[in-house]
């Protein structure tokens, strides 16, 4: 039986990396544990377990924690969380029943059941009741939980045009063109065009970074700066004539291939777009896109039907852009809506 120092080194641990996305290794770490009835890391392990998708082995190891501490509100939380997802609304019932009677305060609560109304009822409704809140911010559940919003839309419209990347927070009411070419230097007018896409004003700048390549048409790094232009501005085919056109090694050679992989998302290609984000080279200004790989990964996956794969990507974004969620659902309320 493992020591409770053993327990909490091994808690802090496992988490630690789980947070960074070393989910292999995390789940490694409660699995070199051995037996306990500690219900911390009963939970953590089968939270790790899900995020390995092995279900019916989460599952069960939530259904021990919840045995060892009946009384106990987080255990009969997850347990019922588990159930939901590798099992069924039905099954769920009772278990999300029970959570409710230990704490109708906690917001896990009320999320569980506006997912099993996303899995089984009406996902408006679903949806309606997640932006009523309270809404939990456990990540675990609610990457899953977006990712079943994500999956409703698909299945009911197909891609949504807005979905990557997400609705812009920007006033595009002023992104207008200049009534007269610009004019200039390629490097005046590449970091002009530069300064405007950083300000989420693609379609003014792509006035500016289409004649920098133009004057430059070999450039790479204009190539990569136009290219990331048409795609924010919706323009998806000529991004890909650009984007495909810079060298992998060069100085934005990973933030070229990061908006291919968006851009192949966008175009219908989701398993194109996981396949560039495998071998993106993480060199230069691509450290920055680290968060947005993992939302145009968990789109993708969504679009592949996997949207339990989805939910650890999903998660790792909303980590860094919580306001994500509610953008979405009601983007979801929206197109759902809608739909027939």
């Amino acid at each position: 039986m493992a020591k409770p120092a053993s327990i909490i080194a091994t808690l802090r641990r496992g988490q630690k990396l789980a947070h960074a996305g070393r989910q292999a290794e995390s789940l490694a770490a409660f699995e070199a544990v051995g037996p306990s009835n500690d219900v911390r890391l009963l939970v953590q392990h089968a939270l790790a377990l899900a995020r390995a998708g092995q279900g019916e082995a989460a599952r069960a190891k939530a259904e021990a924690a919840a045995d060892a501490a009946p009384k106990d509100v987080v255990p009969a939380l997850f347990h019922a969380y588990l159930t939901l997802r590798f099992g069924s609304p039905d099954q769920a019932a009772p278990e999300i029943e029970r959570a409710a009677k230990l704490s109708r305060t906690n917001p896990i609560v009320p999320t569980l059941a506006a997912a099993a109304e996303l899995l089984a009822g009406d996902p408006v409704k679903g949806c309606r009741q997640l932006l009523a809140g309270p809404l939990t911010d456990n990540l675990d559940i609610l990457g899953w939980v977006l990712a079943l919003v994500e999956h409703r839309i698909f299945e009911a419209v197909g891609t949504d045009s807005a979905a990557v990347p997400p609705e812009s927070e920007h006033d595009l009411k002023h992104d207008t063109p200049p009534r007269k070419p610009p004019a200039g230097s390629a490097a005046a007018a590449a970091r002009r065009g530069e300064r405007l896409l950083e300000s989420g004003r693609p379609h003014t700048a792509l006035a500016y970074l289409e004649r920098a390549a133009t004057l430059k048409p070999k450039d790479p790094d204009i190539r990569a700066m136009y290219g990331a232009a048409l795609f924010e501005a919706g323009q998806f085919d000529r991004a890909e004539e650009q984007l495909a056109a810079v060298p992998a090694d060069g100085l934005l050679g990973g933030v070229a291939q990061f908006y291919r992989a968006a851009n192949a998302y966008r175009l219908g290609r989701p398993e194109t777009a996981i396949e560039l984000l495998d071998s993106m080279p993480m060199t230069g200004d691509a450290f920055h896109y680290r968060e947005w790989c993992d939302y145009v990964r968990g789109m993708a996956l969504v679009a592949m039907g996997r949207p339990d794969r989805a939910a650890e990507h999903l998660a790792a974004f909303i980590d860094t852009e919580p306001a994500l969620v509610e953008r979405r659902l009601n983007k979801a309320v929206e197109l759902l809506g809608r739909s027939p």
